[in-house]
């Protein structure tokens, strides 16, 4: 069967707790790992990325893989040739695997659905991240076992693919979810398909419940341009201070991160429970999970 994760709702909690069981295997035991088969993988990110691109890259070649790494700029794309074009030219070369961020929300399962080919979704629109929520799942199992666990998480949720996918997670779980968001970072009647027993604040005093904060990027190249403006009022009432985090609970953030915006310098530089450069960490063996997973 060829398997793909284009989403959340593509993976049993069975199949969650596989990837995230081998993450932590891969990252307790950090030797390479040779397979017998070696897989042709294309890498193709048709949006800026940093630690989700380079994740990928280390992560085949820690399993023994072939990876090719294409960008918009070196692709054909580039030249006014269609999506379309591109992707049965690629398909034509045979790939075991595709793994694609793009602009285009559902690109991904439409890709495995035109052309029967496995796909990783790295990042579609607004939508989805679901390798992101794998790998927050992933430090949050090695730090909590199975406790269902209060997670809040704050910032623009309308706009991120990583909320979306994390929310399907986190709700799989049974995790107790509380969103904080002004509204016009909420699209509450979405969220309401996904989970109906979501708790929502606007504000970060007397988060002392929390056993997780996750905070995340405000989406500037996702936004209108009547939204703009909210970013100054988002940083003078969302950004997340040392005064809010007396209760010490974890704090996560899949990056970038706009300082003094989403998160000060002080609790970025100092805070002793930050998770954040765990997660970039967990990214390369989560994403060797799933690679796994695929083949």
């Amino acid at each position: 069967m060829i398997k793909k994760i284009t989403s959340i709702d593509d993976l049993s909690i069975k199949e969650i707790n596989k990837i995230a069981d081998d993450a932590i295997k891969f990252s307790l035991n950090k030797k390479k790992t040779k397979k017998s088969k070696v897989r042709n993988i294309f890498n193709l990110f048709l949006e800026p990325s940093t630690r989700t691109t380079v994740s990928f890259e280390l992560a085949a070649k820690k399993i023994g893989h072939n990876i090719i790494n294409i960008n918009f700029d070196k692709s054909s794309l580039s030249k006014g040739e269609t999506f379309k074009d591109t992707m049965a030219t690629l398909v034509s070369m045979n790939p075991d695997a595709l793994i694609i961020r793009d602009q285009s929300e559902f690109s991904p399962r439409d890709i495995y659905n035109n052309h029967k080919i496995s796909v990783i979704n790295a990042g579609d629109g607004k939508n989805e991240h679901p390798t992101q929520s794998l790998l927050d799942y992933a430090i949050l199992k090695k730090k909590f076992g199975n406790k269902k666990i209060t997670i809040g998480i704050c910032g623009d949720i309308k706009h991120s693919r990583v909320a979306h996918s994390n929310i399907k997670l986190f709700t799989k779980l049974n995790y107790n979810i509380e969103i904080i968001a002004p509204n016009y970072f909420l699209d509450k009647n979405n969220l309401l398909k996904i989970n109906k027993n979501i708790k929502y604040r606007n504000s970060l005093n007397n988060i002392d419940n929390l056993d997780v904060i996750m905070m995340l990027r405000i989406q500037k190249e996702r936004i209108n341009k009547n939204l703009k403006s909210s970013v100054a009022s988002f940083k003078n009432k969302y950004c997340l201070n040392m005064k809010h985090l007396k209760s010490k609970p974890f704090l996560m953030h899949p990056g970038p991160v706009n300082r003094n915006i989403e998160i000060s310098d002080d609790v970025l530089d100092t805070y002793k429970r930050s998770l954040i450069l765990d997660q970039v960490e967990m990214g390369v063996y989560t994403r060797m999970a799933c690679l796994e997973y695929l083949f």
